[in-house]
């Protein structure tokens, strides 16, 4: 009886089929806008996760911090001067050494970098050639932290750092506008300082300059005058500034690939709150960029369900279309319903039936819907890597584009869908059952 039900709701569907996708259309918008709406939600959560896990997810961001006075303690707040830093203050390479050989499972290096000058390389036998640099101190893990790729030679080692080597590596770029042909590694470069000082290294690897790292290029600016980045060890750099520091104040913890980030963080914490415990004036605080996707995450799922639960008010719409259009068919078909009840149809049966067949209606909406929203999801997608590759090529490498519908929000709006067909088909169909049969044989 259920099969042979929904058999005559299928042929009574199709034999109305104007006014069968009419009454769906409602159905069909409700769903297809949820569907399209968790699926742009869900993909915007998915491409920033993945993009920014990539660009520094697996990464804790530390900085050594001045103790402040408790926020109600009012005659400590003004008395309060902010301390100044002694070598001592500084987080040293042998704590983070020390924090590797305790979390070997967890944290894998420290990436820091420091400013030394801005300044210009001239070729003595050539003054028009020259190149204009930012002379920057770095660690090697440095490198790996903001995914920069080797284009040749060598990068720069813990030996480098350790033993104050005057050696660097240069962007691809200013290779080939101040060396040309000639291969850069082994090549002595001298940069005359903006403050008049002069600094020589030997270049000893070549690494490729990446436009969504250091910004696009000018193009305003002549191509020989443009400015890169010259990496030089850190520790040589505080050597070259002239103080006593050889500490870090600003780093990044590099994890390992199987590392809790939340984890790894709670134990960083713990493991520098031991070490500056006797420490009076500062203390080492740390982050993670997931905590900063947790807040992200939770407002876009507030925006999603918020903009989802509008649209689905097209659904209540819809479901007024179809309890008007089973009204319809009731009255239409009362000679039909006469006829079935004196032959010893039940008024549960009849009820059923009707039940049923605003079930199937909707249910044809919902899959229609859910066709629809996966289809123009899917263009969407199409659409935003189109754009990503057309306009913003140099970021490409490092958007993480993901977009996929729910299969939540599917089986969701599936549920609905037949929801809506039982609740605004009951009264038509109990309406139909408690017809009198001489009434209804007797209709016109």
């Amino acid at each position: 009886m259920f099969w042979e039900n929904i058999k005559e709701a299928i042929t009574s569907i199709f034999s109305n089929k104007m006014r069968s996708l009419l009454t769906m259309l409602g159905i069909i918008i409700g769903i297809s806008s949820v569907i399209i709406i968790t699926t742009i939600g869900g993909s915007i959560q998915s491409t920033l996760t993945a993009t920014l896990n990539s660009l520094g997810g697996n990464t804790v961001s530390a900085y050594v911090q001045p103790r402040y006075p408790d926020n109600d303690d009012e005659e400590a707040w003004a008395t309060w001067e902010e301390p100044e830093m002694t070598e001592d203050d500084y987080v040293t390479q042998e704590m983070i050494d020390g924090l590797i050989e305790k979390y070997p499972d967890e944290v894998s290096g420290v990436a820091a970098k420091t400013y030394l000058a801005s300044g210009k390389i001239t070729d003595e036998a050539d003054s028009d050639n020259y190149a204009n640099v930012n002379i920057n101190g770095i660690t090697p893990e440095y490198l790996e932290y903001m995914k920069l790729e080797m284009y040749s030679g060598r990068c720069l080692t813990k030996e480098d750092n350790k033993n104050h080597k005057r050696v660097c590596v240069i962007a691809d770029t200013m290779a080939d506008r101040y060396f040309g042909d000639k291969s850069p590694i082994g090549e002595q470069v001298s940069v005359s300082a903006s403050d008049g000082s002069i600094y020589d290294f030997v270049v000893v690897g070549v690494y490729k300059y990446n436009q969504a790292l250091f910004g696009k290029v000018d193009t305003t600016v002549p191509e020989k005058d443009r400015v890169t980045e010259l990496m030089i060890p850190l520790q040589t750099c505080f050597k070259l500034q002239g103080t006593d520091q050889t500490g870090y104040e600003y780093f990044n913890l590099l994890l390992t690939p199987l590392a809790d980030v939340q984890q790894a963080t709670a134990d960083i914490l713990s493991y520098f709150d031991e070490i500056y415990a006797d420490n009076e004036k500062f203390y080492v605080d740390a982050y993670n960029m997931q905590s900063d996707m947790g807040m992200i995450n939770t407002v876009l799922n507030v925006i999603t369900v918020a903009v989802s639960g509008i649209a689905a008010i097209s659904l209540i719409v819809g479901g007024v279309g179809v309890m008007n259009i089973m009204l319809v068919s009731i009255t239409e078909r009362t000679r039909e319903i006469g006829v079935r009840m004196a032959l010893g149809a039940k008024r549960r049966t009849i009820k059923m039936q009707f039940v049923i067949e605003a079930i199937v209606l909707c249910l044809i909406g919902g899959l229609i819907g859910i066709l629809i929203g996966v289809g123009v999801g899917a263009l969407l997608g199409t659409v935003a890597g189109f754009i990503i590759q057309s306009m913003y090529a140099e970021y490409s490498s490092y958007i993480i584009l993901s977009v996929h519908p729910s299969a939540q929000a599917i089986m969701l709006s599936l549920f609905f869908s037949m929801l809506t067909g039982v609740f605004f088909g009951y009264y038509p169909a109990n309406k139909a059952s408690k017809m009198e049969v001489i009434d209804a044989l007797r209709y016109e």
